[in-house]
């Protein structure tokens, strides 16, 4: 029953970035999303992955998960640098 609600869980939790990471590949644009957020959501992924490693290794259902919000995250990274250039090229 909890390998259950685990993998419910990590389901939801990987789930959760990928409208936005869509989203940002749709409109070509992170506007609106804070660094900071995504940041401190990076830094929270790398350290779950970190001790998940240390405790499971890659076996755990856990890291589906991480794995998930770590490409999410790329993702939004990638258009918010993207964006942060446009607006550098358009201000003089």
């Amino acid at each position: 029953m909890a390998d259950v609600i685990g993998w419910i869980g990590s389901a939801a939790f990987a789930i959760c970035g990928l409208p936005q990471a869509w989203e940002c590949h749709k409109h070509k644009t992170a506007r609106g999303i804070n660094p900071l957020f995504i940041g401190l959501w990076l830094i929270g992924e790398v350290c779950y992955v970190i001790s998940v490693l240390l405790k499971f290794g890659w076996v755990s259902w856990m890291m589906f998960n991480y794995v998930a919000n770590i490409i999410s995250i790329m993702v939004i990274t990638y258009y918010l640098v993207k964006d942060k250039k446009r607006h550098k090229s358009v201000i003089p």
